[in-house]
């Protein structure tokens, strides 16, 4: 371990680079799945950003124009690799 923080209370403390988590995340893509519907109604009512099309319309620009403000969007996602990790401190 590159560094034992003595200021910390904890007894264990745990290293883990950028590249060992670019690596893990790289090779999971690799040979499994990353990959599942994320539905507007798994996000909290109570959360300061919600799945609609107002929200995504900053990815997919025109989409509230095509089909409204504010509606529900249900978004499938599949993960085909990883790339320019970054950990920083307090992250």
């Amino acid at each position: 371990m590159p560094i034992y923080d003595t200021s910390r209370p904890e007894q264990f403390q745990a290293y883990v680079s950028a590249y060992s988590v670019d690596s893990f995340l790289s090779s999971w893509a690799e040979v499994g799945t990353i990959a599942g519907w994320l539905n507007a109604t798994m996000i909290p009512s109570n959360a300061t950003t919600q799945l609609t099309t107002t929200t995504l319309n900053v990815l997919m620009p025109g989409l509230s124009d095509y089909y409204g403000e504010g509606l529900p969007c249900d978004v499938w996602f599949n993960v085909l690799g990883f790339s320019n990790i970054e950990i920083t401190a307090d992250n």
